[in-house]
């Protein structure tokens, strides 16, 4: 007589097991493979102030209506990718919403101080604190949320917009500033160091400690290469050292965006891509230049049409239509060549060559 063959009954594990494990392994890995990277640059950086919280495995779980009212939009790029020039029409998109149940307005908030602390440690001495906490500190995560999207009735949306790497203030204020031992190194280098996974703040320990919270998404920007660094040609010395930092962060954001494709609790979508330049009427100008012809104004304004549809499907919003969304936009003037000179134009466009392949990244 044969015996039934012993099944070992699966643990059952519901999502806050699920989540402790998750943040664990992640602070796990996070840990071993930064081990040797932060001895190379432990003389430059306070390491205490960037290390992963230990105690992020214990956050508690928040409820769905929580994370339902909390909404983080992030416009991602490198510098130099017109997030000026996108944020404005988010955030008016973002005010045409309205809770379709209730009518109430959604609550827009751009430039918040609170999640600026929370992810760059600017302005000081928010929340109590006297030194900046780590981004995922459990005390500080539970601030800067109850500070952005209090339970009020309504759905709060935040768009942050600081670009990788940052200059101006964030440059001074954030945990880890920018660094001139950049302008002697490889974009690959720069790409796995310590301080450009940090500056202006490090995507990773954002998401993990955020997304419990909010519906984190981001807005993924992409410019051409040349029109990029043209705009910002007297950063890091000079256009040759610039192009070279933000391919640097160009290799870094696109391991971030192929590792974090999907939402952990959702599965949705977190992150679509944005070519900025086929919202702008230089693209759909013909070959003298001309921008008045009435068939290209019309394909100038389908495009735009269909960027806001689409970005409003994705990120959820009720309301898709926005006449008004390009008001303020102004097209860029910056002319590459004119700005580099052709020598540096041939140089450059070589180097992006090398990095075809990985940026601008796919979506899924």
């Amino acid at each position: 007589m044969r015996c039934k063959q012993d099944v070992e009954l699966p643990v059952r594990r519901d999502v806050f097991t699920l989540i402790q494990i998750d943040a664990i392994d992640s602070n796990k890995s996070k840990i071993n493979a930064g081990a040797s990277q932060r001895n190379h640059d432990k003389a430059t950086i306070d390491t205490n102030v960037l290390s992963s919280s230990p105690n992020l495995a214990v956050i508690p779980y928040p409820s769905e209506d929580q994370r339902k009212r909390c909404q983080i939009v992030y416009i991602l790029g490198a510098e130099g990718t017109m997030h000026h020039g996108v944020e404005p029409v988010l955030t008016t998109l973002a005010k045409h919403q309205k809770n379709p149940e209730t009518g109430v307005s959604y609550d827009v908030q751009f430039g918040s101080e609170d999640l600026r602390y929370g992810l760059f440690a600017y302005p000081a001495g928010r929340f109590g604190f006297t030194e900046p906490p780590p981004i995922d500190d459990p005390q500080l995560v539970s601030k800067v949320i109850t500070a952005i999207c209090p339970d009020d009735g309504k759905k709060h949306i935040i768009i942050e917009s600081t670009s990788f790497p940052s200059g101006g203030k964030y440059h001074a204020m954030s945990r880890v500033r920018r660094q001139s031992a950049w302008h002697h190194m490889t974009p690959e280098g720069i790409a796995n160091s310590f301080a450009a996974l940090n500056h202006p703040t490090n995507l990773y320990q954002f998401y993990d400690a955020y997304h419990r919270y909010a519906d984190i998404k981001f807005l993924v920007l992409h410019r051409p290469f040349l029109n990029t660094i043209a705009s910002h040609k007297n950063f890091d010395s000079g256009p040759m050292v610039h192009a070279n930092v933000v391919q640097g962060y160009l290799i870094l954001l696109s391991r971030f965006l192929d590792t974090h494709r999907f939402d952990k609790l959702t599965g949705g979508k977190i992150w679509t891509l944005l070519h900025v330049d086929r919202i702008s009427s230089k693209y759909y100008a013909d070959t003298s230049g001309n921008h008045e012809d009435n068939s290209l104004n019309s394909q100038l304004n389908e495009a735009r049409n269909v960027m806001v549809r689409n970005l409003a499907m994705f990120l959820n919003w009720p309301q898709v239509e926005c006449p008004n969304c390009f008001d303020s936009w102004v097209d860029s003037t910056t002319d590459y060549v004119k700005i580099l000179g052709n020598f540096n134009v041939k140089k450059l466009t070589k180097q992006w060559e090398k990095l075809e392949s990985i940026w601008p990244p796919q979506e899924s």
